[in-house]
C-alpha cells in the first residue's frame, strides 16, 4: 500500500511531515512534505520532496537531494496545487 495526501509520515530518525501532493515524473512517485511538530502543528520551513520506493509488500521513502530533480518536481507539484 502506498502513500497518500494528507497522510502523516514518521521517519526512522523520528521526524514526520504530512503529504501534502503527489505526483507521477518520470514512472516514479513523488511526494511534496511539510514538516509537523509533536503537537501536528506544521513547520512552514520544513519542506522536502520524497521518493516512493516498493519493495515487494514494504513501501520506503527516500528524500530527493539532486537540486536539478528538484527543481523540476517543485515546478511540477506546485502547479497541481
Amino acid at each position: 500500500m502506498g502513500l497518500s495526501i494528507n497522510t502523516i509520515i514518521t521517519l526512522e530518525n523520528k521526524e514526520k511531515y504530512v503529504v501534502l501532493n503527489e505526483t507521477m515524473y518520470e514512472g516514479k512517485k513523488y511526494f511534496m512534505v511539510m514538516g509537523i511538530d509533536e503537537k501536528k502543528e506544521i513547520i512552514p520551513t520544513k519542506v522536502a520532496i520524497f521518493k516512493e520506493v516498493i519493495e515487494g509488500i514494504d513501501t520506503y521513502i527516500v528524500k530527493v537531494k539532486d537540486s536539478e530533480l528538484m527543481s523540476k518536481l517543485t515546478e511540477v507539484l506546485r502547479e497541481q496545487i
